[in-house]
């Protein structure tokens, strides 16, 4: 659940935390500074994932240097920040999270770069979310009517009032990517119809899939991992086996930075002979799911093909 995976985010190494501490306090006794990325007039912006990282870049434009904390192909679940996310982070004119518990790991890096002027962006402030077993999820922006809704706005106002000369820019960067967001929904649902309706049941590894099952018309039957870092026991996996089977559910899915091996457990105790490894969710990965965009085109793909 979202709970336990917060506390094991903050679960963080002591050697990293003292490195990162070590010079959040040299960079305050000394006065030194880092150089942000770009030219003077450029926004230094740091997110906690990548997703964020591109959809940031898609409505600033040469205006912003963004970078993640997380790099691509890795999730929150599983990362341990490092002394270099503090170094980041003390040069940041604009940091950006999702909240909700998805990236709590954050403020100890916060702490440590000793940054106290950078603006913070928190996305998932505001947005209605899903509660799975009395917990909120986070997982918004596998709905990309929600990113159009909550994000874009946010992130266009934020970029206006640090950087109100180009103000005019993020607006029609703004409304070009959310034509993009509606094109991409548009595809989606399209793709989608291929499914047959009593095929459209999710068995996924880990629950980030609320509100892509909610707008796309799925219905989720289980998550594998519902904690993260503590595997199903004996009788957790037999219970999901059995109401797999009864759903009659006809693929696994389960996304690339987990290990496929429970996944496929899981399909031969339930007789599945397709499973999906392929997923992008938490963080970017090679082309084509190398956008926001990109991965959600890519997602929807496979498991179309799986479920047709």
């Amino acid at each position: 659940m979202i709970g336990t995976r917060a506390a094991l985010r903050l679960d963080i190494s002591r050697q990293a935390i003292a490195a990162m501490l070590s010079f959040g306090l040299l960079t305050s006794a000394c006065g030194a500074s880092v150089s942000p990325s770009g030219p003077p007039s450029t926004l230094t912006v740091v997110t906690t994932k990548t997703v964020f990282a591109d959809i940031i870049k898609q409505i600033g434009g040469d205006h912003v240097a963004v970078q993640s904390i997380v790099p691509a192909g890795v999730g929150p679940e599983d990362y341990e920040p490092k002394p270099d996310d503090a170094r980041r982070l003390a040069a940041a004119d604009l940091i950006v999270s999702n909240g909700v518990g998805l990236d709590d790991f954050l403020e100890k890096i916060v702490n440590a770069a000793g940054n106290a002027t950078a603006e913070r962006l928190v996305l998932g402030d505001g947005i209605p979310a899903v509660t799975v077993d009395g917990e909120k999820n986070p997982h918004f922006w596998l709905d990309p009517t929600l990113v159009e809704r909550y994000y874009l706005p946010v992130i266009r106002d934020r970029l206006k009032k640090l950087r109100p000369e180009a103000a005019a820019d993020f607006t029609a960067a703004t409304d070009a990517y959310a034509a993009k967001l509606r094109d991409l929904d548009a595809a989606n649902v399209q793709a989608i119809k291929a499914i047959p309706p009593e095929h459209r049941k999710l068995v996924t590894f880990h629950d980030a899939f609320p509100y892509f099952a909610a707008h796309y018309g799925f219905e989720l039957i289980g998550v594998i991992l519902e904690n993260p870092g503590q595997e199903p026991s004996a009788a957790d996996l037999a219970a999901l086996v059995a109401k797999v089977k009864a759903a009659k559910v006809p693929a696994v899915f389960s996304e690339a930075q987990f290990d496929p091996k429970l996944a496929k457990t899981l399909a031969d105790e339930a007789g599945i002979t397709k499973v999906v490894t392929t997923l992008y969710n938490d963080a970017l990965g090679p082309p084509p799911a190398d956008s926001y965009i990109g991965l959600m085109t890519w997602d929807v793909g496979e498991i179309v093909k799986a479920l047709t």
